[in-house]
């Protein structure tokens, strides 16, 4: 006890705690305010003072949850690892359920929007068993029915062993979503320009690009490359190089502002080690709707649904001649043929396309047709849930090409 009371007096005259409080107040808090948790132990250098633990212990809302992390950030050598996510049942309900043998996740605390939970993590490694643990936030959209936010400051490790799996694991009950070229473009270049930022630099990015090898078929290849561009240069390349990103890591810098290393994926998820106000500002709240939006846009599109049993069909504009090539339906058909979990009859291949989907995730079917050289349509039969519209359009994207998504009779979205 006395080495805690000694940081804080050494802490006095040289830190403030979150929200600017000065750090002497937090001698009113009882002793076991500040101990250490046993799995964040391992987290915390000798002679360093603990922030997280009373981070945890501290009343959180959606406000100050935010707050609280850009200023953890600002004291700790951490980043904070975010998914924005839909869930067609509440996480707190949800995560407690899952009781395997390689995982357990309990409710530690619930506040108004948020919810403190902990996972126990057992896996092998090397023929041994590990266990790890750690802890997350769920954070609930205010303003978007079934939209959380998951939020942790574990290890990278963690996040990827331990964290990310879940998502597969629960699919379709969780979903991601899916960011389209043109639009993680335009958040990086809202990002720069709100925030002033005198440079934005692409440091680090996995891509997929196509390679077209004449009398074979086409192939895709994926990439990690190590750059230094700014935003422009990075893009152009890739462009330049047939192909995409997968995910980007960027630095930026400004007069007035620390530096901080941020990095986004196609899914949405988001790390940074600095500037956690901003980047929730600008990458996360979009992602969250754009979640939203699709959402309500891609819901009651089963013939089930609707009077008569009428189908509301979707399109995809590609925007271009697409399918001016015959053999473009072949490079369309075997991309769909890589959607796992899925059955894929072809009715028709040429001149036309017509394939009927069977999603074995939760038993959507679907008709797609080509009925001309840019537009594909999908038309969802008895059953087509939001999950499973979202997993093909984001299959299509991601392995075949981008478009806008339409109603058959109304404008885009996207």
């Amino acid at each position: 006890m006395g080495s805690i009371y000694k940081n804080l007096e050494r802490g006095v005259q040289n830190f403030k705690f979150f929200y600017g409080t000065p750090i002497a107040i937090l001698s009113h808090f009882p002793y076991n305010f500040f101990m250490v948790d046993q799995g964040l132990e391992k987290n915390l250098l000798p002679g360093k003072f603990d922030y997280i633990t009373p981070f945890y212990n501290q009343y959180h809302n959606n406000k100050s949850l935010v707050e609280g992390l850009d200023s953890l950030l600002n004291t700790s050598d951490l980043s904070v690892k975010s998914i924005p996510f839909s869930s067609d049942m509440p996480p707190v309900k949800l995560f407690p359920g899952i009781q395997g043998k390689s995982r357990q996740i309990k409710v530690l605390k619930k506040y108004d929007g948020v919810q403190l939970l902990r996972m126990t993590h057992r896996y092998k490694e090397d023929n041994e068993l590990k266990e790890e643990e750690g802890n997350f936030f769920i954070l609930e959209h205010p303003d978007y029915r079934n939209v959380y936010v998951l939020l942790t400051i574990e290890s990278n490790n963690f996040f990827k062993r331990s964290i990310l799996p879940l998502f597969d694991d629960h699919t379709p009950h969780m979903m991601m979503t899916f960011i389209t070229h043109k639009r993680l473009k335009r958040f990086l270049e809202e990002f720069q320009e709100e925030n002033q930022f005198s440079k934005l630099t692409i440091t680090h990015a996995s891509h997929r690009c196509r390679f077209n090898e004449k009398g074979k078929s086409e192939k895709v290849f994926p990439g990690i490359s190590w750059f230094n561009m700014d935003l422009n240069e990075a893009f152009n390349w890739v462009y330049q190089n047939n192909g995409w990103f997968q995910s980007l890591q960027f630095k930026v810098k400004a007069h007035h502002f620390p530096g901080a290393e941020v990095s986004i994926t196609r899914q949405g998820i988001v790390r940074t080690t600095r500037l956690f106000s901003k980047v929730f500002k600008s990458f996360i709240l979009p992602v969250c709707k754009m979640i939203h939006e699709n959402n309500e846009f891609f819901g009651n599109r089963s013939r089930r649904d609707n009077l008569n049993l009428a189908a509301r069909p979707l399109t995809i504009d590609f925007g271009m001649d697409q399918f001016s090539e015959s053999s473009e339906n072949s490079k369309f058909i075997q991309s769909l043929r890589r959607l796992n979990k899925v059955s894929i009859s072809v009715l028709h291949g040429n001149p036309y396309i017509h394939l009927s989907i069977i999603d074995y995730f939760d038993g959507s079917t679907f008709d797609l047709w080509v009925l001309n050289s840019n537009q594909l349509f999908i038309v969802p039969q008895m059953r087509g849930s939001v999950s499973s519209i979202k997993r093909l359009i984001n299959h299509i994207f991601d392995t075949y090409a981008e478009g806008d998504i339409k109603d058959y009779r109304e404008e885009s979205i996207h």
